[in-house]
């Protein structure tokens, strides 16, 4: 008996509790496993650390990211519809104002007004016209002007004074050049010698009446010449021109700062000359002057404007002419291909402006200076005619204008770089639209008025309609924004959120596992007391 006493003691070792260690190693598995089920149950979330799925947690964090950016770019097209409804809200209000101007310039151009009204309708212009280029500088959002051009893209002249005024989106950025091979000229007319002296005055036989453009000016008895010329200069100024006396190259190049667009008085004159000139340039421009009193007119020197038949003096304007410009190679020979432009593309032009379009309708529209191929007026008696100055040719200049983004505003519409709608608002002012010289002081000039309000018309209206193109792409672009930023949140969730069926059936596992093991440990642990009561035997 004591033998097998002994063997049975020996089967139970109390150094080390192996049971309890087992037991112990099954309670830790299986409350680690309850904690990462409780929570994954609490946060919502399967992936609660990078050690839960290295690879799943790099892909998560890209989602939120991408999910972030998503959704600022949603905002961001947000702003950029304000933006562009702040820019049509301007725009909206100076297309009314235009309206205004077609029924003044209709208005202005019925003969039955007077001169004092056609004045009265006049001033209201000016007031319009200073009130748009007010909104074209004022109209802001977040401090930064809208349509005074700070957001078109810029065009860079080599030639100065040379101004663009429109360009279409589809125009890439790069070189465009044309040449111009004669200057757009205004309506000019020229008088001989002014034989009136500083010190005489108009007797009661020389008073009579000038008429510019249909404009009268009443020269009475009394007036000098300095009252006439004063007159003859507002007159012109109401009439939508200018007058001015030159007696010298010198007189006209320094004291009226200018050559008036390649008009260069004839150096032998030996007298003042009186100058009456339109303010637009072109071939829609005409110059109209006559004069009722035929001694009147022969001291002036515009002998040519007293006609008994009243037909007077009768000068025209012509438009800018352009052609081109061709590349060169190395060595300065031209290659036959077009500065910038395709083949398909046409020129046409108007007054001063040179248009550009090619088939695709990608227009490209600049205006240019007055004189910038250099052509001169002949006033010597044998080349002027019945008043008129005749063109001398003069050198062809080649314009070169560079297209760049600058200016344009940019708004980020992605999650990644250079995901991008540039936005490139015209430019609207008088200037550009082409209201800031409309003049109605007579029937002529009102009638090419209503020509001009109607050409502003249709350029702010093609603003506008650029303007809501714009906004209907954000409208898509946000909703594109939506549904990205949507689809990749299912699948972020895919990806890390628990699912709560599946955990709470592991957690329910996971609890009876830890209660059986806590069980069986504390029944491990009994065991060596259980031994101690063998010994106590």
């Amino acid at each position: 008996m004591a033998g097998i006493y002994n063997q049975e003691i020996k089967s139970m070792r109390i150094n080390t509790n192996v049971s309890a260690i087992v037991s112990n190693n099954a309670l830790q598995k299986a409350q680690d496993a309850l904690s990462s089920s409780i929570q994954r149950l609490s946060s919502g979330y399967k992936i609660n650390s990078s050690a839960d799925d290295p690879a799943g947690c790099a892909i998560s964090e890209k989602m939120r990211v991408q999910i972030r950016g998503l959704d600022q770019a949603k905002n961001n097209t947000t702003d950029g519809i304000s933006v562009i409804n702040t820019a049509e809200g301007a725009i909206v209000e100076i297309q009314s104002m235009l309206t205004r101007l077609k029924e003044l310039t209709v208005q202005a151009a019925n003969d039955v007004n007077s001169d004092d009204e056609r004045e009265a309708i006049q001033q209201e212009i000016d007031n319009v016209n200073q009130e748009i280029d007010r909104i074209s500088e004022q109209t802001e959002f977040n401090t930064q002007p809208l349509i005074n051009g700070n957001l078109s893209r810029r065009v860079y002249s080599d030639y100065q004074g040379v101004n663009q005024l429109k360009i279409s989106d589809s125009f890439t950025a790069g070189i465009y050049g044309v040449t111009v091979t004669q200057d757009a000229r205004q309506a000019i007319a020229v008088g001989d010698t002014i034989t009136m002296s500083g010190t005489a005055k108009v007797t009661a036989d020389q008073a009579g009446t000038i008429s510019i453009n249909g404009y009268n000016i009443d020269i009475v008895e009394g007036d000098t010449l300095d009252t006439i010329m004063d007159k003859v200069m507002d007159g012109a100024n109401m009439a939508g021109g200018r007058a001015f006396a030159v007696s010298s190259l010198a007189n006209d190049t320094k004291t009226n700062g200018s050559d008036y667009a390649g008009y260069k008085p004839d150096t032998s004159y030996t007298g003042n000359r009186l100058v009456i000139m339109t303010e637009q340039y072109g071939r829609d421009q005409q110059l109209d002057v006559t004069c009722s009193n035929k001694d009147l007119a022969a001291m002036l020197g515009i002998s040519d404007a007293y006609n008994e038949d009243g037909s007077g003096i009768h000068a025209e304007g012509s438009d800018v002419v352009a052609e081109f410009a061709n590349e060169v190679d190395d060595a300065g020979n031209p290659t036959g291909k077009r500065v910038g432009f395709e083949d398909s593309a046409i020129i046409s032009t108007k007054g001063t402006k040179i248009t550009v379009k090619d088939v695709n309708n990608k227009e490209f529209v600049m205006d240019v200076p007055g004189n910038v191929a250099g052509t001169t007026f002949n006033d010597t008696t044998a080349a002027k005619q019945n008043g008129k100055s005749q063109a001398a040719g003069g050198t062809a200049t080649d314009i070169n204008q560079e297209v760049t983004d600058v200016g344009t505003m940019s708004i980020h519409v992605g999650a990644n770089e250079n995901q991008v709608i540039v936005l490139d608002i015209p430019k609207i002012t008088t200037y550009t639209i082409g209201t800031d010289n409309i003049n109605v002081m007579t029937s002529y000039t009102a009638q090419l008025s209503i020509g001009y309000v109607d050409e502003a018309i249709n350029y702010v209206n093609s603003a506008r309609s650029k303007l809501g193109a714009y906004e209907n792409r954000f409208d898509h672009t946000t909703k594109n924004l939506e549904v990205s930023s949507e689809n990749v949140t299912k699948a972020l969730s895919a990806k890390i959120d628990t699912d709560m069926a599946e955990e709470m059936t592991e957690y329910t596992s996971q609890t009876v596992l830890t209660q059986a093991a806590t069980s069986i440990l504390s029944q491990a642990n009994q065991r060596p007391s259980e031994v101690l009561q063998l010994l106590q035997n």
